[in-house]
C-alpha cells in the first residue's frame, strides 16, 4: 500500500504529532507500506511534490508546532472543478491508496470534492480527514479540533501577562482573539482566565453596561473580542473612552491583538494525544480497506464512528454556533 499525508489550511500545533503518528503507526504495523508527505499542502498536491517519510524523519516531532510538511492554500480549489479533477488524478496516477489529511474546513471540503470525483471515476485513492484548526470550528458537534487546546494554552499565558500590567496601572485591556467565525477560542480563554467580558461575533454589546462593569472593578478589566466581531479594537476603545469621559470614569484603555501568537509554539499534551489517537485509528482502518471518512474525538480513547465526508463537510452549523449553555456559563462567571 502507499499512503500520503497532507496538512492543509492554517497551521496549528498538533499537525506534526499527526504526521508522526501516521508514519510510526504505519511503519511499525506494516513496514512494507510506503508513506509520503505532500510538501506545502494542496499546492504540493497540484505540483506532485512529495517526500518519502521514515521513522527517523518524524523523530522528536510530538510537541513541535506548525507543520514540517508545510501548508500553502490554493483558494481556487474550492470552486474550480477542473483543478479538483487534476488533483484527484494526480493522487491516482501516483499510486496513493489513501490520503491522510489534517486541516480546517477548506481542507475538509476539498477532500470531499476530490473523494466525489474519485468515486465517480473509479480512482484508487480514498481520503481520511481529521480536524486541524485552532478555531475549533471543524464539525465540532462530534469532537474537538486538533490545535484548539494548544492555542488556548497560549491565550491563557498572554492574558495572565496582560493582567499583570492591567492590574498595576488600573487599566482596561481590549484583547482580540483569533477564531474566525467561531467564538470558542475567545470564550474558553475568557472562562479559563477569569476575564470580565467576552464579545462573541454576532453579539449586540451594550457598552454602557460594560462601562458600569468596569467602574465597579477596583483594578484591571480584560475584555476579549472574537475575531469576527465587526468593530475594530480602536473603535471599541474609542467607544469606551467616550463613555468614560461622559460619566467621569477614571480608566485608561489599551488594545492588544493576540493574533498569530495564539497559533504557534509548543503543542499541548491534549493535542498531542488527540492527534496521535486519531492517526492511529485512521491507519488501523486503512489497513482494513475502509472507505473515506472524517475522524475526530473528544478525548484519547474516544472512538466515534467515522462520518461520511459529505456529511461532515456539510455541517455548517458547527462552524460558528456556540451553545447557549456556554454563553450562560460565561455570564454567570463575570
Amino acid at each position: 500500500m502507499k499512503f500520503g499525508i497532507l496538512t492543509g489550511g492554517g497551521d496549528c500545533p498538533g499537525m506534526n504529532a499527526f504526521v508522526r503518528a501516521v508514519v510510526r503507526t504505519t511503519l511499525n504495523l506494516r513496514p512494507q507500506t510506503s508513506v509520503w508527505g505532500v510538501v506545502d499542502g494542496w499546492k504540493g498536491l497540484l505540483d506532485n511534490n512529495y517526500t518519502r517519510l521514515t521513522k527517523l524523519d518524524v523523530a522528536g516531532l510530538t510537541s513541535r508546532g506548525g507543520t514540517i510538511l508545510g501548508t500553502t492554500r490554493v483558494p481556487e480549489l474550492a470552486t474550480d472543478p477542473d483543478l479538483q479533477e487534476t488533483l484527484a488524478r494526480n493522487l491516482h496516477d501516483n499510486g496513493f491508496n489513501y490520503l491522510f489529511v489534517c486541516g480546517g474546513n477548506g481542507s475538509l471540503k476539498a477532500s470531499n470534492a476530490l473523494n466525489t470525483i474519485a468515486r465517480r471515476e473509479n480512482l484508487r485513492t480514498k481520503f481520511l480527514v481529521s480536524p486541524g484548526s485552532i478555531d475549533n470550528d471543524v464539525c465540532n458537534t462530534v469532537g474537538s479540533s486538533i490545535g484548539f487546546y494548544s492555542a488556548l494554552d497560549k491565550s491563557l499565558d498572554m492574558l495572565e501577562w496582560i493582567r499583570d500590567t492591567a492590574s498595576s496601572h488600573r487599566r482596561v485591556y481590549v484583547v482580540r482573539s483569533m477564531g474566525r467565525k467561531s467564538a470558542y477560542l475567545a470564550l474558553y480563554a475568557g472562562i479559563a482566565s477569569g476575564a470580565e467580558f467576552v464579545v462573541t461575533p454576532n453579539e449586540v454589546v451594550d457598552y454602557e453596561n460594560v462601562a458600569t462593569l468596569i467602574a465597579e472593578r477596583d483594578k484591571d478589566t480584560r475584555i476579549i473580542v472574537s475575531e469576527s466581531y465587526p468593530m475594530t479594537l480602536d473603535e471599541i476603545r474609542a467607544t469606551l473612552e467616550k463613555i468614560f469621559v461622559q460619566r467621569g470614569i477614571k480608566r485608561e484603555v489599551r488594545a492588544v491583538d493576540m493574533g498569530y501568537f495564539q497559533r504557534g509554539g509548543k503543542t499541548s499534551v491534549t493535542d498531542i494525544l488527540r492527534a496521535s489517537w486519531i492517526s492511529y485509528r485512521m491507519v488501523q482502518d486503512a489497513f482494513k480497506n475502509c472507505d473515506s471518512g472524517f475522524y475526530t474525538a473528544y478525548y484519547t480513547g474516544h472512538s466515534p464512528a467515522p462520518m461520511p465526508l459529505e456529511e461532515a463537510a456539510g455541517d455548517e452549523a458547527s462552524h460558528d454556533s456556540i451553545p447557549k449553555e456556554l454563553l450562560d456559563f460565561m455570564l454567570a462567571l463575570r
